[in-house]
C-alpha cells in the first residue's frame, strides 16, 4: 500500500467517524438515516466504516437527512480533527 493509500483510508475513516457521530447525535439508526436519504443501509455501513467514499448525490442526500448543508459533513476534517478522529480510532 503506498502512502497515498494510506492516507485515503485514514480519511474514508474519518470521514465515516463523523457521519456516524453525527448520525448518533441525531438519534438515528443506519437503517433510519438510509430510508431519510433514500440509499441503502449497507451503503451507510460503508461509509461509516470507511469502506466507501460517497458520491456527491449520496453526500447530499445524507446532509439533507441529518438536516444539514453538505459542506458541513466536511468541517470536522476541514478544522484539523482529522488527526483526532485518527487517533480516536486507533485505540
Amino acid at each position: 500500500m503506498t502512502l497515498l493509500d494510506t492516507e485515503i483510508k485514514h480519511r474514508r475513516l474519518a470521514f465515516g467517524s463523523c457521519i456516524k457521530s453525527l448520525r448518533l447525535k441525531a438519534n438515528l439508526s443506519q437503517e433510519k438515516l438510509a430510508q431519510i436519504a433514500e440509499i441503502d443501509r449497507k451503503s451507510v455501513s460503508r461509509i461509516e466504516n470507511g469502506h466507501l467514499s460517497p458520491s456527491m448525490d449520496i453526500l447530499w442526500a445524507i446532509a439533507d437527512a441529518l438536516k444539514m448543508d453538505a459542506y458541513e459533513l466536511l468541517l470536522p476534517m476541514a478544522h484539523g480533527n482529522l488527526s483526532r478522529e485518527l487517533e480516536l480510532r486507533r485505540r
